[in-house]
């Protein structure tokens, strides 16, 4: 009883702060659930809920295009950064050879360097190699992480070195112990760093914007704001596309929740 009423406090604190995380969301699916006559109507809960925001969003504009779009693009830059990023921390801790330090350090610059610096040359890149448009111009430029290296090198580091003897006693090989050592370990750093990479690949928006043109190729967060343009007053059409958008990350972060909450208890991010 002493212990409860000693932590009290922190979880009124922690339960309040998120009250104040979820609120925005909340009062959004409120918004999405509305006929255009009770929007302005006081209180959280809708007072006649309706699904029809949502079919009209859904019937009158593409949505579905955008979402596939996102789910393509977001999927692609995730198996790209895991494989990429498993690679290379594993070479930079497995395997032994010159400069191997100076380039985990230059992986480690790359964090430092804003996003703005490399914006417009890899832009004009882009546009030179003809990919414009294309599902090319927006997942290639993504397939590598300097965070998923310095993450998953992190935490091979913490495998214990017995592992790794035992499957070369056995006559295994770096691919082998890759795979059947290194890979199944890094489970929870992999999930952690697939959650990472998903929410944020399904939530660029000025890339897309800049490296598309058509109305087929463009993803789903510049659809939020085409339909915030186009329906200027009927905010619930809009708030039901937005929770449409919003989905799919929700679902990705509770799905890879536990793999995420493992991967940085388990030294993920220790040195």
């Amino acid at each position: 009883m002493r212990k409860v009423r000693k932590l009290l406090p922190t979880y009124l604190l922690a339960s309040g702060y998120a009250l104040l995380l979820v609120l925005p969301l909340l009062t959004l699916l409120s918004a999405s659930l509305r006929a255009e006559a009770d929007l302005y109507a006081p209180g959280l809960l809708p007072p006649n809920p309706t699904l029809a925001p949502y079919g009209e969003a859904l019937a009158k504009f593409p949505l579905g295009r955008f979402l596939l779009n996102s789910l393509l693009v977001a999927t692609a830059i995730t198996l790209g950064v895991l494989l990429t990023s498993l690679l290379g921390a594993y070479a930079l801790t497995r395997l032994r050879f010159r400069g191997r330090e100076l380039l985990f350090g230059l992986a480690i610059a790359l964090l430092l360097v804003p996003g703005e610096v490399t914006f417009l040359p890899l832009y004009l890149l882009v546009d030179r190699l003809g990919w414009l448009d294309t599902y090319l111009a927006l997942t290639v430029p993504f397939l590598a992480s300097p965070l998923g290296v310095f993450l998953l090198r992190q935490f091979l580091r913490t495998i214990p070195e017995d592992y790794f003897d035992a499957a070369r006693i056995d006559g295994a090989g770096h691919f082998q112990m890759l795979r059947h050592v290194a890979l199944p370990l890094s489970a929870p750093a992999l999930g952690a760093l697939a959650a990472l990479t998903f929410i944020g690949a399904w939530n660029m928006y000025l890339w897309p914007l800049v490296v598309t043109k058509s109305r087929e190729m463009q993803t789903a967060q510049i659809a939020v704001n085409f339909i915030l343009n186009e329906e200027v007053a009927r905010w619930n059409v809009v708030a039901a596309a937005a929770i449409l958008v919003l989905l799919p990350t929700l679902i990705a972060f509770l799905l890879a929740q536990r793999a995420f909450v493992r991967g940085i208890a388990m030294g993920g991010l220790k040195g």
